[in-house]
């Protein structure tokens, strides 16, 4: 049976979640979230703090958003400036692909009335 970890998953993944961090290879690709072996096969890759900065690439809108979340917002793919395309939460309403977008450290969602609250990164448009 595998080992499970007895750690939440919001704690395990905190790197990636608090920060833009992902890793870096010698053949000049970028990887986010950090991979332990590139494409390449090249198993000595570096960390790299991405500069939060990208492009949406494509979007939709969450009209009836689930437990936690207040609708409607927007959830969009953004090729950040390194390379990776990651998913993210944009702020504002004038969204289009194209438009430029920075990272923000913003609260994302609480579980329940006076539950725990979960923070990260979320896209504001510039």
């Amino acid at each position: 049976m595998p080992h499970r970890s007895s750690v939440p998953a919001s704690w395990r993944l905190q790197e990636n979640r608090y920060s833009l961090v992902g890793t870096t290879c010698e053949c000049g690709e970028c990887h986010m979230p950090g991979r332990r072996v590139c494409e390449c096969g090249n198993e000595k890759l570096e960390s790299l703090e991405f500069c939060g900065l990208g492009e949406i690439v494509s979007y939709t809108t969450i009209h009836v958003a689930p437990a936690g979340f207040s609708g409607p917002y927007h959830i969009a793919l953004i090729r950040l400036e390194e390379g990776p395309v990651v998913t993210g939460i944009v702020t504002g309403d004038d969204i289009s692909v194209g438009k430029k977008v920075k990272s923000v450290f913003r609260r994302l969602y609480t579980d329940g009335q006076e539950g725990l609250i979960t923070y990260g990164f979320k896209f504001e448009l510039m």
